[in-house]
Formats: C-alpha cells, structure tokens, sequence
C-alpha cells in the first residue's frame, strides 16, 4: 500500500512519504484483522473459478434480451438450479461464494440463495430462461 500511495501522489516530499508509511500500516493492520476474524477460508479450484466466470460473461447477451423484454413485459420468476457445494469445506466455501458473485453479476439473474439442505441455488430472473 505504501508503494501504491507513492506512486499514486507522484510526490517525494516529506509529508507525503510518511502519509504513505501510514497508509501502508493501516491498509496492513487491516488485512491482519480480517484474516483473523474470517470464520472461513474460501479455496475453490481454477476450474470452479472459470465455470463461474462463464455465468458472469453472460451479461451482453442479457442486456439484449432486457432490452427485448420492455416491450413485453414479461413476469420473472423464481429457478432453482441443482448446486453440489453445500459442504463447510473451503473448497465448498469458495464455490458457493463464487456461485453468487458470478451468477449475480449478470443482469437478468440475481442469486436470492443457496439452500444447503436440499442442494439447490434459488436465482431470480427477470425473463425465464425457457421465455429466451
């Protein structure tokens, strides 16, 4: 952090330089206080990351079909979608926090939750996939 701020403010003045000295420890205290406060570390594998990305690349062709449904108006609806990572491991963690992030980034699709009993992810979506 204390890099970034130098280069950030371009600047070799004093002030400046021990402003970034506290930057640099503030940003590192707080990183040592949300690591030791984390209940749980997310590890998922390349693999997961990459499945999940499609679901966010998935926005362009969303931003049409949106578009397209202003004329009709469609009514959304609730899915719920089979979803195996329901364990407390971290891979299982990272997953699951992949999976809303991802899916949520997209516009006709929001992940509403993961029920973790039934092994299923619910996702609201503006126009149901069947209506594309």
């Amino acid at each position: 952090m204390t890099a970034l701020y130098v280069v950030l403010t371009d600047s070799r003045r004093l002030e400046e330089l021990v402003a970034a000295v506290l930057v640099g420890a503030l940003g590192a205290t707080a990183a040592a206080i949300v690591r030791h406060g984390r209940e749980v570390v997310l590890r998922p594998r390349p693999a997961d990351v990459v499945a999940e990305l499609r679901h966010a690349l998935s926005w362009p062709r969303d931003v049409g079909r949106l578009a397209a449904a202003l004329v009709r108006r469609p009514a959304g609806r609730v899915v719920e979608t089979p979803f195996e990572a329901t364990g407390g491991d971290p891979r299982d963690a990272g997953r699951r926090a992949l999976a809303v992030a991802g899916r949520s980034l997209a516009p006709n699709t929001i992940v509403i939750a993961i029920d973790e009993e039934r092994g299923v992810l619910l996702k609201h979506q503006l126009v149901p996939e069947e209506e594309r």
